[in-house]
């Protein structure tokens, strides 16, 4: 017993001594009273078990097993919604119920928090966590707790970490479904149907101050992420910032996404852009990701691509994590659902790709959804079976490549990482997982992990505190201007001279083309591949160590792609046009124009398709069947490349194959909203996008078409081939 006395005594010592603010580090002003109070804790898991091994070590001195002091929080603060309305009463503060929450998670663990049988009621989504309390929502049983004919009127209740008792935190006759914890503050709104009325509050939780932010209008908001003094949400049309601080709200009109996310400097989320602020159906970049700087507004695109769907976007620090549909295809038991989903990592500051999501088991490999990062670790739903909503819960240290399975089941729930702690809350499903204590990445990672060598990246792991030196693949400088490109191989610079090689290219003379009804005129004569760069092709690239390879060795629909002999003469895939233009380099060659791509396309002579002017049509299929294309047929499902040179009309009179079908080819031109006409064509982003040109079994076979994708990105549907400069023939008199 003297033990258990001792370790109080400390803790209140603790909380006297600690310094007051609104941080939850810090927060603990004390109110005296006979039992102990905690406004604002800072009591550490470990501190809540050694309390809790104290309190089992002295059960034979007549204390119960599950004793835990009484947690006095200040009385709750209420007003009144509508003035002069006692049923529109609105309570915010902590009010300790009898009902006790579940254990929490160890180490690796996955628990429900609350069961349903509970006699308060039905737990509902969403879930946030603190230092004091996890947070969610409760539809009550008893609906006379509900406004007039209610039937959901959930409130938001938190078990506490200390005690393991079920708390009221916000409570009233209408709807508290969607809210945010940081620190000791809860942003939550206020729904009431009866009066189509939406309020934003905001409480403290050291000082139960309630503060009414903001009408909401009548169609009322979602997803909530608070991040001080930013406030984001969705209408589920247009993500929308608040401002705390400046009591300013922000109309984000030019996107539309459902899941805007916010590290308090950049919202991210995957959706449309419109250019012009009209319509989304119109605008030239499909769905696709992108970045909001939260204080100066700036959007710029993060993945823009030929997808079909984006989905949920997390970010911290430089690391954004992308639930991309690029590699969409259908589920064979539901062609209405979609398989394919994988998520994608990009790295702001390298402008680096990574894939994580795991290898498929199958054609229709299921989806890897919901993606979430909290340094080092990035927790996804996956499922890799041909059914809908069955997937697991996963997390993987990126620094270990550790992969920790929690939960069988979870299905498409929304689940997140907070404070080493991953967070399910939904209407079927609920509850909590831990992961292992590490520390937080250093501000500056890169302190004392300097080996100033130019090929390797120098990274430290909070895993095991360690620097970590990892062989890339960067462009150096080995000092010889013969040599056109310069790679790290092995921890060492190397030059490729390029072989020169002009074999299997046409020659695609300097003179004026048309374009769109435009006349251009090209300089100086060029040398262009005959065929889209090949898997044997690259793959001798990637031998040589001057290529890395693809991203993904699959197709559409074959798995074993590239590396298998079936298919080496068919074009490469995943390979972004930064990795195209080393392959280039590496031969002596270079990535061709906009310009230049057309030029050789049309021969002079400008038309909508390579063979012509005839339409694709369903009604002559096979007779139109002129190209590799998609667009027009029967059985566009199932559709993947062919092997290069495969259809005859899809040649150009010089005898360029594939420039109407089987991939979209990557330029180095930067993308621009209208044809640039009056070089130099300064890019609409800037570099950021590309375009990329040419038909494609995924998409139409128009040539004029000016795809804007994002230079890091990697795809089935994007390939490549090459050009080199014809050097203009000097002549000279000779004097006898």
């Amino acid at each position: 017993m003297k033990k258990y006395l001792i370790i109080f005594l400390l803790i209140a010592f603790c909380f006297c001594t600690a310094c007051n603010s609104d941080h939850h580090k810090t927060d603990s002003d004390i109110i005296p009273d006979e039992d102990l109070l905690i406004e604002d804790t800072d009591i550490s898991d470990d501190l809540s078990d050694d309390l809790s091994d104290e309190v089992s070590d002295t059960e034979s001195e007549d204390t119960e097993p599950d004793e835990i002091p009484d947690i006095v929080y200040p009385e709750p603060t209420c007003i009144e919604i509508y003035e002069g309305d006692p049923e529109s009463k609105l309570c915010f503060g902590p009010v300790k119920t009898d009902v006790k929450c579940n254990a929490f998670p160890k180490d690796g663990e996955f628990v429900t928090v609350l069961e349903d049988d509970n006699p308060i009621g039905k737990i509902d989504s969403p879930m946030d966590i603190n230092d004091d309390f996890v947070f969610f929502t409760v539809n009550p049983k008893d609906k006379s707790r509900c406004f007039e004919e209610y039937t959901y009127c959930p409130d938001i209740y938190g078990c506490n970490r200390l005690d393991s008792y079920l708390y009221e935190i916000v409570t009233s006759k209408f709807i508290h479904n969607v809210f945010s914890v940081e620190f000791q503050r809860v942003v939550f709104a206020v729904s009431d149907e009866t009066k189509i009325s939406n309020k934003l509050y905001m409480g403290n939780l050291t000082t139960n101050e309630l503060t009414e932010l903001k009408e909401w209008g009548d169609d009322g908001f979602g997803k909530l992420q608070l991040k001080y003094p930013f406030l984001t949400y969705t209408d589920g049309y247009f993500p929308y910032i608040f401002n705390l601080e400046t009591n300013k709200t922000e109309e984000l009109s030019r996107l539309s996404g459902p899941f805007p996310m916010n590290d308090g400097k950049n919202l991210v989320l995957g959706g449309r852009y419109s250019p012009t602020g009209g319509s989304f159906s119109d605008s030239p970049f499909g769905v696709s990701t992108w970045i909001v700087n939260l204080e100066t507004l700036e959007i710029r695109p993060l993945n823009v691509t030929a997808s079909l769907s984006e989905g949920v976007v997390s970010i911290e620090g430089d690391s954004v994590f992308v639930e991309s549909g690029r590699d969409l295809i259908h589920y064979e038991n539901s062609p209405m659902q979609w398989s394919g989903f994988d998520i994608y990592s990009f790295n702001m500051k390298t402008k680096r790709e990574e894939k994580w999501t795991p290898e498929i088991k199958g054609i229709f490999e299921g989806n890897s959804i919901r993606p979430s990062f909290e340094y080092p670790y990035f927790h996804y739903v996956s499922n890799e079976t041909d059914e809908t909503y069955g997937g697991g819960s996963f997390a993987l240290n990126i620094e270990t490549g550790v992969v920790t399975p929690f939960w069988e089941g979870t299905g498409d729930q929304w689940c997140y990482i907070k404070d080493r702690y991953v967070l399910l809350g939904g209407y079927y499903h609920h509850g909590i997982a831990k992961l292992p204590d590490l520390p937080r990445l250093p501000e500056n990672a890169d302190v004392g992990c300097e080996d100033n060598n130019v090929c390797t990246d120098n990274r430290y792991f909070v895993t095991d505190g360690k620097c970590h030196f990892i062989p890339n693949h960067e462009r150096c400088d080995d000092k010889d201007d013969s040599t056109l490109l310069d790679v790290c191989i092995e921890g060492s610079c190397y030059g490729y001279a390029g072989t020169g090689t002009t074999e299997e290219m046409v020659k695609i003379t300097a003179g004026k083309f048309k374009y769109d009804g435009l006349e251009f005129e090209t300089k100086v004569s060029f040398m262009m591949d005959v065929f889209e760069v090949t898997n044997s092709d690259y793959e001798k690239c990637v031998e040589a160590k001057a290529c890395v390879p693809p991203l993904r060795s699959r197709s559409l629909t074959v798995l074993d792609y590239y590396g298998n002999p079936l298919y080496d003469n068919y074009p490469v895939l995943y390979v972004n046009q930064y990795e195209a233009q080393v392959y280039c380099n590496w031969l002596g060659k270079r990535l061709p124009t906009e310009f230049e791509w057309m030029k050789a396309a049309w021969d002079g002579e400008e038309k909508t398709y390579l063979w012509g002017e005839e339409k694709p049509d369903y009604e002559t299929y096979p007779a139109s069947f002129y190209a590799n294309t998609g667009t027009g047929y029967p059985g566009f499902v199932g559709f993947d490349t062919v092997e290069a040179g495969t259809f005859p009309a899809d040649k150009t009179v010089s005898g360029i194959w594939d420039m109407s079908g089987n991939v979209q080819e990557w330029t180095t031109s930067e993308w621009t909203y209208d044809l640039c006409v009056t070089p130099p064509c300064v890019g609409y982003f800037g570099s950021d996008l590309v375009v990329a040109k040419g038909g494609g079994y995924l998409t139409g076979p128009e040539l004029k078409t000016r795809h804007p994708y994002t230079p890091w990105t990697h795809s089935f549907f994007t390939g490549f081939r090459c050009v080199k400069s014809v050097k203009p023939v000097i002549t000279v008199k000779i004097e006898k």
